[in-house]
């Protein structure tokens, strides 16, 4: 009986040490900046939480302009809880590998003002423990949380509001901006097209990334492979095309093919059989997985919350569609010059200009 007494006491005496040291081990709660509030949102703590705890999440926003409503400190249960996960965090600038508790919480119905893309954001995370006792958990910086519908479209309309000052600039230099994506020949130019395309679909994403943020995005690297495909496309497309004019040397009385309208018809249509026009496979296919490649583009980036690693099987397939569109104009032969015609005021009819 004595020898059972005494280890109950000594149990005791352990307890309060064993509770004080659980106390002591530091518990980080992290939430990820620039999530989707329509998107499931992820929060990890470092602390086995049960779902028997009662864990429940609370966002205190900064006002400075914007009144507080009463229903954003409210308490928020989560969707799952799910224990004993280990994940890569940014801890003092270096990533660590931590095992906690990882929590879903569903924001879609958190209130952010309709004209607001971000919302800054406190999180805190509250449970009880084994003894009943109330444990706080308070995130260590703020965080950002997008409004889905105008973070994606404000950074449009500022993409599209520098796209008008570069209108702007070529009407100022008595040009039409439709010449930017234009060749030599007048007609729409398909690799020009694309890179403005590309270069649009990038800066939106890009741009709606980086306020949601407030940094700069990672970008993939098949992303910048398949920007850097396109721009060399256009290079190569346009060399070829300055060195066939130069080659034909166009009298002035047959420059009308230069004022020609142009159509869409033209990304399609090959032009370099002496102006006349033929549908064109490798340009039809060059227009199918740009368009195919910039729509998952940015569906993937709106649906995943972050810029689309397109995958680079993909863009092998862009590789090989631009690399069948730029053989005809690399080995096409060179072309003499057309004797001017009397009466004739469309030199597209006589002169033959690789496809742009």
């Amino acid at each position: 009986m004595r020898k059972t007494l005494l280890v109950f006491i000594s149990l005791l005496s352990l307890m309060p040490l064993s509770l004080l040291h659980a106390e002591s081990v530091p518990v980080d709660l992290f939430m990820a900046d620039g999530q989707l509030k329509s998107h499931p949102i992820r929060v990890f703590i470092s602390q086995d939480i049960a779902d028997s705890m009662k864990p429940r999440l609370v966002l205190t926003a900064s006002h400075v302009i914007s009144p507080k409503r009463p229903d954003e400190q409210r308490f928020i249960e989560p969707m799952l809880v799910a224990r004993h996960q280990t994940v890569e965090q940014v801890v003092n600038e270096a990533k660590i590998a931590l095992t906690g508790t990882l929590l879903l919480f569903d924001l879609s119905h958190y209130p952010v003002p309709f004209y607001k893309t971000v919302v800054r954001l406190t999180p805190t995370l509250i449970w009880q423990d084994e003894l009943n006792n109330q444990q706080v958990a308070i995130g260590g910086r703020e965080v950002y949380l997008s409004n889905t519908v105008p973070a994606f479209v404000i950074p449009c309309l500022l993409v599209f509001l520098l796209l008008s000052v570069l209108i702007g600039l070529a009407k100022l230099g008595n040009k039409q901006p439709i010449q930017f994506i234009c060749g030599n020949d007048g007609a729409l130019s398909l690799s020009r097209a694309q890179v403005m395309l590309w270069t649009l679909a990038i800066g939106c994403m890009v741009m709606a990334y980086g306020l949601m943020r407030l940094q700069v995005p990672t970008i993939p690297e098949s992303l910048i492979a398949l920007m850097g495909l396109s721009l060399a496309t256009g290079g190569i497309s346009y060399a070829q095309g300055e060195k066939a004019a130069k080659a034909l040397d166009v009298p002035a009385e047959g420059e009308a093919w230069v004022n020609r309208q142009p159509r869409l018809s033209d990304l399609v249509v090959d032009y370099s059989v002496r102006g006349q026009g033929n549908l064109s496979m490798t340009r039809a296919q060059m227009v199918f997985w740009t368009l195919f490649t910039l729509l998952l583009f940015v569906t993937k980036s709106i649906l995943e919350g972050d810029l689309w690693d397109v995958p680079w099987e993909l863009v092998a397939l862009m590789g090989l569609s631009q690399i069948s569109y730029l053989a005809p104009k690399i080995n096409q032969p060179e072309t003499s010059p057309a004797p001017a015609m009397a009466g004739k005021t469309d030199a597209s009819t006589e002169v033959g200009f690789p496809p742009n």
